[in-house]
């Protein structure tokens, strides 16, 4: 896998990872909250029950004066106010434990004067003063509901209220960003998995036709080269005889050419079928460039065809010179015969980066103005026994291609139809401590 793809992965997990951690422990504060609020709101309900119970005692004290529904009207008043105090300690939050102490000062305003009250109260029917009282005490206890109960209760239930749509959004925009980062991995990580996956197994099934391909061409070169030699053997001991400038002797000499030709057939068969391991070393680019010009160079100008070097670059290659410069022989040549006559085949190298993995590389193109690639050819370049030459074996770039890859790298094309074309050997470079 890419450096670049397992990074990306890593992120979007420390991501996915980090925004469900990020979401449950909001989602839990948060109804953690709303817990204690309505811990909060069972306080504030009983007190506010036990207050309207309260009033209906105060009325009915009244009405049965003399009797004993004073004292019981006192008790409860005694026990609210003992129950209010148990429960203060239950509330988390510090805005309700505020609300809860209020509610507490403002019923123990209350409790003071109704005890105050209860305990002058004469025998008989109530007087008016008392009577004043008495609504003074339900006046209290009708505010401390009011002020108090009452305030706690809106304003519980107000938070309790936000804080549930604050949750339902939070869930909602981590659903939305779970399937917006989902939406990401499958656009920019499991598509390109998918393809690669795909390539991959293009190589690998190019790769066992290719062995297979090996297998047999090896096979049928050596079965033929041994009889080629003994022809060759014979017709050469057979020419011996014949006097030269004798159609007799000219057939030998065609017969010879033909002979060559094949033996040159069973040696890239051979060649395809069973490829060297490069011998690596450090390499010059301009200086291997510079070679293959010298050499091929005054051949071209034969058919007006100019073979130029144009930009090098000091940073060594890791390659077999014997292999790499028989590759741009052949390049140099495939261009040449795509010229036909007067034209330029131009030799260049720059820094580029190899791909995958992005390892620092070398790119030695050969780049010719010559008729370019047809589109329907292009796909089958590089397939083995492929030519367009009527005396090709349609190994030539196959075997260069195979060359290329056993050195780590890549051999790629850019062609314009009418144009030219531009064949990319990209090499890794040197390992530098």
């Amino acid at each position: 896998m890419k450096p670049a793809l397992k990074l990306r992965l890593t992120a979007l997990a420390v991501a996915i990872v980090a925004l469900i951690l990020a979401s449950v422990w909001s989602v839990r504060t948060g109804w953690r909250h709303v817990a204690e609020l309505t811990e909060g709101l069972r306080i504030a309900e009983h007190v506010d029950t036990a207050i309207v119970e309260l009033t209906t005692d105060l009325r009915r004290a009244e009405l049965a004066a003399g009797t004993e529904e004073w004292p019981r009207f006192l008790e409860k008043s005694r026990a609210l106010a003992g129950w209010i105090e148990e429960q203060k300690p239950l509330l988390q939050t510090k805005h309700e434990r505020e609300l809860l102490d209020r509610v507490a000062a403002d019923y123990a305003r209350y409790l003071t004067d109704a005890v105050g009250f209860v305990q002058q109260l004469g025998p008989g029917k109530m007087t008016d003063a008392e009577h004043r009282h008495m609504v003074g005490l339900l006046n209290q206890l009708s505010e401390v509901r009011r002020k108090g109960v009452g305030q706690f209760l809106a304003d519980s239930h107000l938070y309790i209220a936000t804080l549930q749509k604050v949750n339902l959004a939070l869930l909602a925009t981590t659903a939305a960003l779970a399937g917006w980062l989902l939406f990401t991995a499958y656009r920019g990580i499991l598509i390109p998995l998918r393809r690669q996956l795909a390539e991959t197994g293009a190589a690998l099934e190019h790769a066992q036709k290719l062995a297979s391909l090996g297998v047999l061409a090896s096979g049928v070169a050596h079965e033929i080269r041994n009889p080629l030699t003994a022809i060759k053997a014979r017709l050469y001991t057979h020419q011996k005889l014949l006097p030269k400038g004798t159609p007799e002797h000219e057939d030998c000499d065609f017969i010879g050419g033909e002979i060559n030709r094949l033996e040159r057939i069973v040696r890239d068969f051979l060649q395809f079928a069973r490829p060297s391991d490069p011998q690596l070393a450090a390499i010059s680019p301009a200086a291997l460039l510079r070679e293959v010009q010298e050499l091929l160079a005054p051949d071209l100008r034969k058919s007006a065809v100019d073979l130029a070097v144009d930009g090098t670059v000091e940073t060594a290659i890791l390659a077999d010179a014997h292999q790499i410069k028989q590759v741009l022989i052949n390049l140099v040549r495939n261009a040449a015969e795509s010229i036909g006559e007067s034209g330029t085949v131009t030799l260049r190298a720059r820094e580029c980066r190899l791909a995958p993995g992005g390892r620092a590389a070398v790119a030695l193109e050969v780049e010719d103005t010559g008729k370019g690639i047809p589109h329907d050819v292009q796909k089958q370049l590089f397939d083995p026994f492929f030519t367009t030459k009527p005396s090709g074996t349609g190994l030539g770039l196959s075997i260069a291609a195979r060359i290329v890859e056993k050195h780590g790298g890549a051999l790629e094309f850019q062609t314009q139809p009418g144009r030219g074309t531009t064949f990319r050997l990209v090499l890794p470079v040197e390992k530098t401590a």
